[in-house]
């Protein structure tokens, strides 16, 4: 998902958690909850097809990487008891054949590994009348092939996710359309008869409207913490937004930054260890505007 779609999801979020807190004013309007129950669902189905666009390529990524650790694993077992058996019979050609660890081998492309694996099989069958003493028979050089064989079939996989996570990203691209629609044709008109009815719900609707993306977004909190013992600044505080995952540390000089945020009234909680915690309210937050907060807290007593 690109961060703009993310930046939407969660100012759907935000329209979704503020409407389902105001049931009551909800319920006045039919027609408004009624969209709103369809504008949830969607909004919900986007959810879903977004974790599975995201879990599509990292579950095969994370397998064929386990997969591989085992092979270049095995196989620079394999060669070495192989290379121990030429280095015996001063057979250098063989040597030659199979000299890898385990780092060359991990860190081989796909195409390259199997190839080298299948030499380093290829020599240890060979000689496998001879390599006995060494730990190396025909039934483990047949299980050193199934881990080839393994890996040979996970290296397409992620080809094949790509095909997949393309088919989801289209699901969301149509998705999106539709919760867009349902705001901007339903929820957004039907809201304007709270401008005069319910002001502070009508505003309040539209500041969750806006979508903030992290990256450009000049709206934010900033501000200052220092010790009430000797006015200096705390470095490693965690300040965070009430009922949000918005947080931020101060750094050495006590200073702090969080952003994206919604306008409107915001409150920060501020914690650190051997200070009491401090709760700053009705911090005013306006668009494109940074809200400075200086704070002092006080540390706790023994």
């Amino acid at each position: 998902m690109t961060k703009k779609n993310e930046a939407r999801l969660n100012m759907y979020y935000a329209v979704i958690s503020y409407c389902n807190s105001n049931p009551a004013i909800l319920a006045t309007v039919p027609a408004f909850q009624s969209a709103f129950t369809a504008f949830q669902s969607t909004v919900n189905e986007i959810h879903s097809v977004a974790q599975l666009e995201a879990n599509v390529i990292s579950g095969i990524t994370a397998d064929k990487s386990q997969l591989k650790n085992n092979l270049s694993a095995e196989a620079a077992h394999l060669a070495a008891k192989v290379f121990a058996f030429a280095s015996n019979t001063n057979n250098n050609s063989l040597k030659q054949q199979v000299n890898f660890t385990p780092s060359d081998l991990k860190w081989m492309k796909d195409e390259t590994l199997l190839v080298t694996c299948g030499n380093i099989r290829f020599a240890a069958n060979v000689n496998v009348g001879s390599l006995a003493d060494y730990g190396v028979t025909a039934v483990s050089i047949a299980a050193f092939q199934s881990l080839i064989d393994a890996y040979t079939a996970q290296v397409s996989s992620p080809r094949n996710a790509v095909s997949q996570r393309s088919s989801y990203s289209q699901t969301l691209t149509g998705l999106f359309k539709q919760a867009d629609a349902a705001l901007k044709s339903q929820l957004d008109k039907i809201a304007l008869g709270f401008k005069t009815s319910n002001e502070d719900f009508f505003n309040t609707y539209m500041n969750n409207r806006m979508i903030i993306l992290p990256s450009t977004s000049t709206t934010q909190i900033a501000g200052n913490i220092t010790s009430a013992a000797n006015n200096q600044p705390v470095e490693g505080a965690l300040v965070q937004l009430v009922d949000d995952s918005v947080s931020g540390t101060t750094d050495e000089e006590g200073n702090f930054i969080l952003k994206p945020i919604a306008i409107g009234k915001q409150s920060i909680k501020i914690t650190k260890t051997g200070f009491a915690d401090k709760i700053i309210s009705s911090i005013v937050v306006k668009l494109g505007k940074t809200s400075t907060v200086d704070a002092v807290i006080t540390a706790m007593t023994a």
